[in-house]
């Protein structure tokens, strides 16, 4: 009689909570990575274009930031690609963009328009919609 494999059970629902929770990340990666552009910009504002400018983009402790979510998106993209279809995926990127929308008015005091939230919460159905038509196992 063999062994019984015990953890073999407990992995695949562990893998799979790993992989949504990267999922979740994705979204908040790319909010961080448009908050330290943004801070970046503004900081950038007074310069102009050339070598100067590069020279203070280096000095600019919000661009180390803007690096860091920006290779931490990569890593959390490539796994969640390596582990699920690109049509399931991607929408989830989407999210993105709601999230902007509320930091750019709480953070940046930008405002927002009646569209851009109507337009939002669009998105949040398109994306909604989108995991509902995933196909089952079996289907």
């Amino acid at each position: 009689m063999s062994p019984v494999d015990t953890t073999a059970g407990k992995a695949a629902p562990r893998a799979r909570l790993g992989l949504w929770a990267l999922c979740a990340l994705l979204p908040v990666l790319g909010l961080g990575y448009q908050v330290a552009a943004k801070e970046t910009a503004l900081a950038l504002a007074q310069t102009d274009f050339g070598l100067d400018w590069f020279e203070d983009l280096f000095r600019q402790p919000w661009a180390g930031v803007l690096i860091v979510f920006e290779l931490g998106s990569f890593a959390a993209w490539m796994t969640v690609l390596a582990r699920m279809r690109l049509a399931a995926a991607f929408p989830l990127t989407a999210l993105g963009y709601v999230l902007i929308i509320g930091v750019s008015w709480a953070a940046f005091h930008e405002p927002a328009s009646a569209a851009q939230v109507v337009g939002g919460a669009v998105i949040l159905a398109g994306v909604w919609l989108i995991g509902r038509g995933e196909p089952r196992a079996g289907d």
